[in-house]
């Protein structure tokens, strides 16, 4: 398939040169919890299989990031029943996807530490707005927060093994022209994002909700996401949309650009969002991000 100039199905092959794969316990757990019956036991016994990602688990699980104030959990057993099928689901996934920014930095102008801050930012951030606004779905949000911007991971595992630097001269742009880094790809005709990262969740067989949001982060108007029919999915990319805003506002992490724009009027009344609330909004996620810098910390010594 081709977009414009950009051939996507070649980049699709060559990430999956250069990209991990999902482990199997994601897609196996992911099977499970569609079932409204799974009991404990089917979620642990998919954990155990692994003992290296059981031990990776608890150790997440026992982060203030995801154990608040409860007690630690010391075996899976605990942890699910602590944590939660959901939470349990997206701890894996967490880690899973942990690996993909693994990578030296590049002319201290970009780092995947600093992406991988910013996404585990957001994908906190998305939880924290849809639990404000009381919806039930607030583990999916952090889901499709967390890989929103898969597609940067991959255009930057691109350069590395193409030896260009097609991303960072778009991350230069945004700077250069205080605009964001989806802008900037536009003005210099490079693979988007958006679309290569909704076309890797598609690869790896992520909800389409995820699709959804991973496709559409960039587009405020509804009535410009192609495929996208639900309430709920338009709900959820609108959240992320202001989630990735308060973010970059708050500066947790580097995303490649410094000028998130502003979520519209029309979105914030789509949420139900009036100025008061947006204030407490931002309140609560830069509370909520002061927790999230213990598991930055597991990256920065290695603790994964």
């Amino acid at each position: 398939m081709e977009t414009g100039a950009v051939n996507y199905d070649y980049l699709v092959g060559q990430i999956q040169r250069n990209l991990p794969t999902l482990p199997t316990i994601v897609n196996e757990l992911t099977n499970v919890l569609q079932n409204p019956d799974a009991s404990t036991f089917a979620v642990e016994d998919v954990m155990t299989a692994d003992q290296s990602m059981t031990m990776k688990i608890l150790r997440v699980a026992n982060t203030s990031f995801y154990r608040g104030s409860r007690d630690r959990v010391t075996d899976a057993s605990e942890a699910i029943g602590t944590l939660g099928f959901e939470k349990i689901r997206n701890v894996v996934l967490t880690t899973s996807v942990f690996k993909m920014f693994s990578g030296p930095s590049a002319e201290q102008k970009f780092s995947l530490e600093g992406l991988w801050k910013h996404c585990l930012g957001v994908a906190s951030a998305s939880r924290c707005i849809a639990k404000f606004l009381g919806k039930d779905w607030h583990e999916r949000a952090y889901t499709c927060g967390l890989v929103h911007d898969i597609g940067k991971v991959a255009r930057f595992k691109l350069d590395e093994s193409d030896q260009t630097q097609d991303f960072l001269n778009d991350s230069q742009t945004s700077l250069d022209k205080n605009i964001n880094f989806y802008k900037s790809e536009l003005i210099n005709q490079s693979p988007r994002h958006d679309y290569l990262g909704f076309l890797i969740c598609k690869n790896w067989g992520l909800s389409r909700f995820v699709e959804g949001v991973v496709r559409w982060h960039h587009e405020p108007v509804p009535e410009r996401r192609e495929k996208v029919t639900s309430t709920d999915a338009h709900e959820l990319i609108d959240l992320v949309i202001l989630a990735n805003w308060s973010v970059n506002k708050l500066k947790f992490g580097f995303s490649g650009h410094e000028s998130p724009d502003t979520p519209s009027d029309a979105l914030l009344s789509r949420l139900h969002v009036n100025p008061q609330q947006l204030d407490q909004i931002c309140l609560d996620i830069e509370n909520e991000l002061k927790m999230t810098e213990d598991f930055c910390d597991l990256l920065d010594s290695g603790g994964l």
